[in-house]
């Protein structure tokens, strides 16, 4: 490995960390699901957060990011439909029965977190950005670009586990039907703010 691919490792695996410890909407969706169905049970969420992630970020690589740039309606069709996504995640956690219930909020599966990828605001703007940084040009694109990639994978889930662990702290004051209610509402609305990152 080149001196430049290990100088780009510090800065690479801060971002990394910096992006998956602040609040996004995988954060608060992982906090959520932690809390309802325990650790165990979000890993599959973990994983297609993971895979969703790593395509994405390939497809960047590949020139995907450039769409936007080219067309730049095909980024107010994306704002709006991720938007609409994302209102109606809030939406459905917020009125969740817990999950003992039949009519319950399942956790997410491998598939579905990966789909979600595509249209979350913060999966998309932390990728373009590391796509854009932490690459270097001719011959050290690839090289450079693989390790990113590799960074996403690992220096985020201290992060991404951190944020299931906040949830499982909650989990047990979940049985008090009142507490489960207004947790769910707070998730809901959290989950909300984020629509503005779409339409910075």
């Amino acid at each position: 490995m080149s001196n430049a691919l290990l100088e780009l490792l510090p800065a690479l695996t801060l971002f990394c960390l910096v992006s998956t410890l602040t609040p996004g909407p995988n954060n608060i969706l992982l906090a959520h699901s932690g809390a309802n169905f325990g650790i165990k049970r979000t890993l599959p969420h973990v994983a297609g957060i993971r895979l969703g992630m790593t395509l994405l970020h390939c497809f960047i690589l590949l020139g995907l990011g450039k769409v936007f740039s080219l067309w730049p309606k095909t980024h107010d069709v994306f704002a709006f439909i991720a938007a609409g996504y994302i209102l109606y995640m809030s939406i459905k956690i917020a009125l969740a029965k817990p999950h003992s219930s039949k009519n319950s909020l399942q956790p997410m599966g491998v598939i579905q977190a990966a789909l979600f990828q595509g249209i979350n605001p913060k999966s998309w703007a932390s990728l373009i950005s590391a796509s854009s940084l932490f690459t270097l040009a001719g011959d050290q694109f690839w090289p450079s670009a693989l390790i990113c990639i590799i960074a996403f994978n690992v220096a985020t889930l201290p992060g991404t586990f951190m944020w299931i662990s906040i949830g499982k702290l909650v989990s047990r004051k979940l049985k008090d039907p009142t507490f489960h209610k207004y947790f769910n509402i707070l998730m809901g609305a959290l989950l909300s703010t984020t629509l503005p990152m779409m339409f910075l």
